[in-house]
């Protein structure tokens, strides 16, 4: 489990910086970047698998997926989902909506514990318990402030839930999965980039750079997806669903970076988030330690 938290942390971590480096690439524009950021990630992942020798895999996979109209309906939902997804990513930040996007992303999470409880009877521990009980108390306090919930807000709140249900009756390995899900965007971004005329002002005024920013792009994006879909694979759906919200988190801070807005009183919704993130370290810590306690009592008998 530990390794899950990890990789769940690592492609939080990578989506903050995503949302940042959108940033850095104008003068394209929001569809522009979500392209280049589609056709970067097949170029990225094609080369993972062929330096791993696992096209033969992939086919398989592929085959398999195909023979089951259920499992290939759930896959191309899940490209289609997250591709959407991180359409935002690089559509807010241009359009100074950021912290829209990160109410989605609080309140992604409790949708996951619940859907966790309900779906597959998931039990939470005490400590994370009360984690999602100091969330919640950030969450409604914010909701209360705003007025409810906005277009962006609702659609992440509600569509990376239905994202993973989804993907859990998958069995395909997450290299072969990630690569299936940028092939289902793939044709609209190619469509694009041809009507953009492949963005030559972008080239003109970037330089020499502009393929290396590009690359960049490919990089964070697939290692952000590979980590994220591996990690959903190894943890509990709730505990997945809480270690979202390191993700918010960083949003927030990009947004500051960026200039948005922010008040003392935004932190009766900030710091009971901050809470239930250390509160979820400490329950991880508590369940790292007790298999080493176990171990210790086997030996002394």
């Amino acid at each position: 489990m530990f390794g899950g938290v990890i990789l769940a942390v690592s492609a939080c971590m990578l989506f903050g910086l995503l949302s940042y480096y959108s940033t850095l690439l104008p003068p394209m524009d929001a569809y522009a970047i979500w392209s280049w950021r589609v056709l970067a990630t097949v170029l990225v992942v094609a080369l993972v698998i062929s330096v791993q020798r696992g096209w033969g895999l992939f086919v398989r996979e592929m085959t398999e997926l195909w023979r089951v109209p259920a499992s290939l309906a759930a896959a191309v939902f899940g490209g289609l989902m997250m591709g959407f997804q991180l359409g935002l990513f690089g559509w807010a930040p241009l359009h100074g909506v950021s912290q829209q996007v990160a109410m989605g992303y609080f309140l992604m999470p409790l949708v996951m514990v619940l859907a966790g409880r309900v779906l597959y009877r998931e039990k939470l521990s005490p400590v994370r318990g009360l984690a999602v009980a100091c969330a919640a108390f950030g969450v409604s306090v914010e909701l209360l402030r705003s007025g409810g919930f906005s277009w962006v807000s609702l659609v992440i709140m509600l569509g990376m839930p239905l994202y993973f249900i989804a993907k859990a009756r998958l069995t395909t390995t997450p290299l072969s999965i990630l690569m299936f899900e940028q092939l289902v965007v793939l044709p609209p971004a190619l469509f694009i980039l041809l009507q953009q005329n492949w963005n030559p002002e972008y080239f003109a005024a970037t330089g020499a750079q502009a393929w290396l920013m590009i690359l960049g792009l490919g990089l964070i994006s697939g290692g952000s997806l590979l980590f994220y879909i591996a990690a959903s694979k190894k943890l509990p759906f709730a505990l997945f669903g809480m270690l979202g919200y390191v993700e918010p988190l960083l949003i927030f801070l990009v947004s500051l970076v960026l200039g948005e807005a922010f008040t003392a009183a935004d932190l009766w919704t900030y710091i009971p988030i901050w809470v239930a993130i250390l509160l979820l370290i400490v329950d991880g810590w508590l369940h790292l330690k007790k298999p080493a306690t176990a171990v210790a009592v086997q030996d002394l008998n």
